[in-house]
């Protein structure tokens, strides 16, 4: 081989070499874009599921906050009647209790009669 087939040799081997780093490097551009790619979707994606979970979120606050109404109306209605049961129990006891002081008081009489009865009746002998 002479120098001038070394140095044509050399000069191709270079432009070869040069060829070669180009296509590295659009290789290499053309990965980092798609990779930049999928960031951005992976990005979109998140922050998609982030507004469902807020909307999420946001449903089940309103329907918490609408079940609490509906349950302290009940909680308070519920309050309520035992209120008026409590009023119907003292009611009922203070009505059981007057009928208990006339009914002890007839068999108080009774008794009281019965005895007077008994002795009128030893008094005579019969």
């Amino acid at each position: 081989m002479s120098d001038e087939e070394t140095k044509l040799d050399s000069t191709n081997v270079a432009h070869q070499l040069g060829l070669l780093t180009g296509t590295l490097r659009e290789f290499h551009a053309g990965i980092s874009a798609r990779i930049d790619d999928i960031r951005a979707d992976v990005r979109s994606l998140e922050a998609a599921q982030r507004r469902g979970l807020e909307n999420v979120e946001t449903r089940l606050t309103a329907r918490i906050d609408g079940l609490e109404t509906s349950i302290g109306r009940r909680v308070d209605g519920l309050e309520f009647r035992v209120v008026k049961l409590e009023e119907e129990d003292k009611n009922f006891l203070k009505a059981n209790t007057k009928a208990g002081g006339i009914s002890g008081g007839v068999v108080g009489a009774l008794v009281s009669g019965g005895i007077e009865l008994v002795k009128l009746i030893g008094s005579r002998g019969l």
